[in-house]
């Protein structure tokens, strides 16, 4: 179970990431929450700049404990699937 302490760092980092989302930039597809462990999938423009602007972003703040992953998907596939799979669900 994760600490209150944790849990006001994600959101912390949530916030964080609510500021350098933009339509032209940086778009939130979905996230994933469970078992203490929270995914965030964004499509970006360029890798470099986002990076940038999510460092400059959180420059003030604790050090997080995440690890970044990026992805290929210019066809947005992931997205395309997690949709697929909830269309059934009623």
């Amino acid at each position: 179970m994760p600490t209150a302490e944790a849990n006001q760092h994600m959101l912390m980092l949530e916030a964080a990431l609510g500021k350098i989302e933009r339509p032209e930039f940086c778009v939130e597809a979905y996230r994933r929450i469970g078992a203490g462990i929270r995914e965030f999938y964004f499509y970006i423009a360029d890798r470099d700049k986002f990076l940038d602007e999510f460092n400059n972003c959180l420059a003030e703040d604790p050090r997080y404990p995440i690890t970044l992953k990026f992805y290929k998907d210019e066809e947005w596939s992931e997205l395309r699937d997690l949709i697929s799979d909830f269309k059934d669900v009623t």
